[in-house]
C-alpha cells in the first residue's frame, strides 16, 4: 500500500519537534433538522463526549433543532505525532457556493475561514476560487476517531495507521491508484465494500475511505487473532503475499514504525 519514500517522509514526520498547531473550530452551532449529535462532532473535529460536557447534555441521542450548541476546543486529544503538520486543507469553490455554506460543511468559524484568505465574510466567491479550510487535523483526528470506536478497532491502531499512510490526507493517491487517508486500493475497497460493508464504498470520500480501512483493520485482527503486528503486515504486503514471500523489509519497516506511532500517543 505504501512506498518506501512514503515510509521514510512518515518516520520524519512523526520525530518532528515543531510548535502544536493552531487549530480553528466554530464556537457555537445551531442545530438542524437530520443532525446526530455524532455527526455534528466528527464535522466541528471533536467528540461526542466532549460536545455532552460542553453542553450539560444529558442524553447524547436527544438533541432539537435550533438548539445552541456550544463546541469544545478541538485542538485536545490530537497525538503529539500530528505536531509541525499543515493544518489547512484546499476547497475549489462551486457554482452557488458562499462563505457561509463551505463554513458550515467543514465546521469552521466563518469569520476564521475568511481571515485564512485574507477576504471579508461577505466576499463574493468566484467558482474555481481555491480556499484555504483551516482545522483539517482536528476533523480528520474526529472522523478516524468515530469510525474506529463504530467498528470495534482501537483508535490509535487506525490513527497511526491513517497517518502512516497519508499523513491524515484524504486526497492523496498513490502511484498504484491506493486512495485517500487510509490509501485502500481500488480492488480492495470492492472487496470491502461487497464482504465487509454492505455496501458501495466510494473511496473518494472521507467517511466511505475511513470506514473502509477500518472494516479491513478489523477483519485482520479477527483473522490474525487480535495480533496487531500481523494485521499490520497484512494491510500493508497482503497475507497471500506474505505466506508465498515471507516479510519483505519494507513491510517490518511499516510494522516497527506503525507500532512507534500507536505507542507514542
Amino acid at each position: 500500500m505504501t512506498s518506501r519514500s512514503k515510509i521514510a517522509a512518515a518516520a520524519l514526520g512523526a520525530t518532528a519537534a515543531a510548535g502544536a498547531p493552531a487549530i480553528a473550530a466554530a464556537t457555537t452551532y445551531i442545530v438542524r433538522p437530520g443532525d446526530t449529535l455524532s455527526e455534528i462532532a466528527v464535522r466541528h473535529g471533536t467528540s461526542v463526549q466532549a460536545l455532552v460536557q460542553a453542553n450539560n447534555l444529558h442524553d447524547a441521542n436527544v438533541i432539537r433543532v435550533g438548539q445552541l450548541l456550544q463546541i469544545p476546543d478541538s485542538s485536545a486529544g490530537l497525538p503529539g505525532y500530528t505536531r509541525g503538520t499543515a493544518d489547512t486543507e484546499s476547497y475549489t469553490v462551486r457554482a452557488g457556493d458562499g462563505l457561509f455554506k463551505i463554513a458550515r460543511a467543514y465546521g469552521v468559524d466563518p469569520t476564521t475561514l475568511a481571515r485564512a484568505n485574507g477576504i471579508g465574510v461577505n466576499a463574493i466567491l468566484h467558482r474555481g476560487a481555491v480556499l484555504q479550510v483551516p482545522g483539517r487535523l482536528a476533523r480528520a483526528n474526529a472522523l478516524l476517531t468515530h469510525t474506529a470506536q463504530e467498528v470495534g478497532v482501537d483508535p490509535k491502531v487506525v490513527r497511526a495507521v491513517a497517518w502512516m499512510e497519508s499523513g491524515w490526507q484524504q486526497g492523496v493517491v498513490s502511484p498504484t491508484g491506493a486512495v485517500g487517508m487510509m490509501q485502500v486500493e481500488p480492488y480492495t475497497g470492492d472487496w470491502v465494500s461487497r464482504y465487509l460493508a454492505g455496501r458501495p464504498l466510494d473511496l473518494h470520500v472521507a467517511a466511505d475511505n475511513v470506514l473502509a480501512g477500518c472494516l479491513l483493520i478489523h477483519h485482520l485482527l479477527q483473522l490474525h487473532d487480535g495480533d496487531v503486528n500481523a494485521a499490520l503486515a497484512a494491510y500493508y504486503q497482503g497475507d497471500s503475499s506474505i505466506a508465498k514471500h515471507g516479510l519483505y523489509g519494507d513491510t517490518k519497516q511499516y510494522q516497527s514504525v506503525v507500532g512507534a506511532l500507536i505507542h507514542r500517543e
